[in-house]
């Protein structure tokens, strides 16, 4: 008998590699925003990840569990991932409370990874964003250091068009500055890196950006009081959202073609939200109600063998 060379048998890479490779792929939207922001994002960065590595040690020890889970290096994506999602400006019991939140209800209340059917950094975001949405917003005016408490906040473009949207003006020659594109390109970047290295799945990416390009045409036909396309995946977290939240691939949708409705119908809700909520952008409510029809999803988009 010949023996057979196939790969018969396919294993998935180990967690510990994804998660660095996720690591990885934010490095450059990171050093953009330290560039543009300052370096008190290191800060925020530092007090995110020590709360989520204290609240996964203290929950490990309380259901007297063994430690090895600090080691596979998802409770430090949750960190970057939370800490990316909020201002710079927020003060540290804020990124620190938003952290614990995330490890402790969006992933641990379920049993923790894997057992979560929501995005730990999500439901620690929209947490903050419902009960302190006066420290959620704003950007700082100019490049903040580590170590500064003083500074100087100015409005986002999503908080500027809200106002203005209200007001009825028109916010068709509105357009995001350019540090705001080119850190939209850091994060755009880092995503296709993860889909060429299969640490995610591109029809996620892919679906969820065309679902919030269709969504922004449609509205930006339908009216000169909200912005342009360009400037809609521009700005905010809609990028971001697409290449490392939308992948998360524990709570998105399993099927291929489950994934292709599950990032589309993201990419408009968080578009629709922005434009018809109260809140400037949607990105994390759009995520976690796809989160939450994901068990209706797959089921209906399961292939047939024949």
């Amino acid at each position: 008998m010949t023996p057979s060379t196939s790969p018969y048998l396919h294993t998935a890479p180990p967690l510990r590699r994804v998660m660095l490779q996720v690591a990885a792929a934010l490095f450059p939207g990171v050093l953009v925003l330290i560039w543009w922001q300052g370096s008190r994002w290191l800060g925020q960065l530092a007090v995110a990840v020590v709360t989520a590595y204290a609240c996964e040690t203290a929950v490990l020890l309380m259901r007297k569990k063994t430690l090895a889970p600090l080691r596979d290096g998802s409770v430090l994506i949750t960190a970057l991932l939370l800490a990316l999602s909020l201002p710079v400006l927020a003060p540290w019991w804020l990124v620190a409370l938003g952290t614990a939140f995330a490890v402790l209800l969006g992933k641990h209340l379920y049993g923790g990874l894997g057992q979560n059917p929501f995005n730990p950094a999500m439901v620690g975001f929209a947490i903050l964003l419902i009960s302190f949405p006066a420290l959620m917003g704003g950007m700082p005016a100019t490049p903040v250091a580590l170590g500064s408490v003083d500074a100087t906040s100015a409005a986002t473009l999503l908080d500027h068009s809200r106002t203005l949207r209200i007001a009825g003006e028109s916010l068709h020659a509105l357009f995001p500055p350019w540090q705001q594109q080119l850190l939209a390109a850091a994060w755009l970047a880092g995503g296709i890196w993860l889909t060429t290295t299969r640490a995610a799945d591109y029809r996620l990416l892919a679906s969820t950006l065309i679902g919030a390009t269709i969504c922004a045409l449609a509205f930006w036909l339908g009216g000169a009081t909200t912005l342009n396309p360009y400037a809609q995946l521009g700005s905010g977290a809609i990028i971001f959202g697409a290449c490392f939240i939308a992948t998360d691939p524990v709570t998105a949708a399993t099927t291929p073609l489950g994934r292709w409705l599950y990032g589309i119908l993201v990419g408009a809700l968080a578009i629709a939200i922005r434009n018809l909520g109260n809140f400037p952008d949607g990105v994390a409510f759009a995520i976690l109600i796809g989160n939450a029809l994901v068990p209706l999803i797959d089921p209906l988009t399961q292939p047939r063998y024949r």
